[in-house]
């Protein structure tokens, strides 16, 4: 499942009801089963592209993807032959470096649903 959104504000899950339109923040609360458990943040943002369950990230991508932070660069973890082995390493929230950021977004903004992924 891909989406995007790019983040404008972190918020802790406390304060997103002061943070979120009333609209919003309702929609939010449905989620609020995430709170026991791992969900201490909430990210805000202008509307993004919808979550797709139908996007193939190419293996080549998988293998370039690259995660950036105050402690440097790093790749997706997990990844062999081109084949994402476990989903550990994105479990959370973490900056995409440029590179990566703009072809997922070609990806998911850009390729038709039909299968266009494996031109990337």
């Amino acid at each position: 499942m891909l989406g995007v959104l790019e983040v404008a504000r972190v918020v802790p899950y406390e304060n997103a009801g002061s943070a979120l339109p009333d609209d919003d923040y309702v929609k939010l609360l449905d989620w609020r089963p995430l709170k026991t458990g791992c969900v201490t943040e909430v990210l805000i943002g202008p509307p993004g592209a919808p979550l797709r369950f139908d996007t193939v990230v190419p293996g080549g991508l998988l293998e370039r993807l690259t995660y950036t932070s105050r402690r440097g660069e790093r790749l997706l973890k997990h990844v062999e032959d081109g084949r994402l082995i476990r989903s550990t390493s994105l479990q959370g929230i973490y900056r995409l470096a440029a590179d990566s950021a703009e072809e997922l977004d070609q990806l998911i903004r850009h390729d038709a649903p039909s299968g266009g992924a494996d031109e990337v």
